[in-house]
């Protein structure tokens, strides 16, 4: 089992509102049979948290197989009109505002 873990840099005092609208996307993900049920959190600064980890936003989910989106004959969802919104609250001041990372569970 692998657990799948998206990370987004959210800009300062939206984390929340980022999360609320990827929660959004991964449930549209998860009703079109993308991936599995997915958790969505966030510290917006106000939980005790590393100093780089504030206003960040993450995705989460367990998958048996780690296979690409671009598979033929995968269809991705529709999410662009969320999507879009989800962005503006992005962070792009410094580097990437989003990375995956790929974790494999002993069971």
């Amino acid at each position: 089992m692998y657990i799948i873990r998206r990370t987004y840099k959210a800009k300062t005092g939206q984390a929340r509102k980022a999360a609320l609208l990827l929660k959004k996307i991964a449930e549209i993900y998860t009703s079109s049979g993308q991936r599995g049920e997915t958790l969505i959190y966030y510290n917006g600064g106000t939980l005790p948290c590393p100093i780089s980890e504030l206003n960040r936003v993450y995705m989460q989910w367990s998958s048996e197989i780690i296979d690409s989106p671009y598979r033929d004959g995968n269809k991705f969802p529709n999410i662009n009109n969320i999507y879009n919104e989800f962005k503006e609250l992005l962070d792009e001041s410094d580097g990437p505002t989003s990375w995956i990372e790929f974790w494999e569970e002993i069971k």
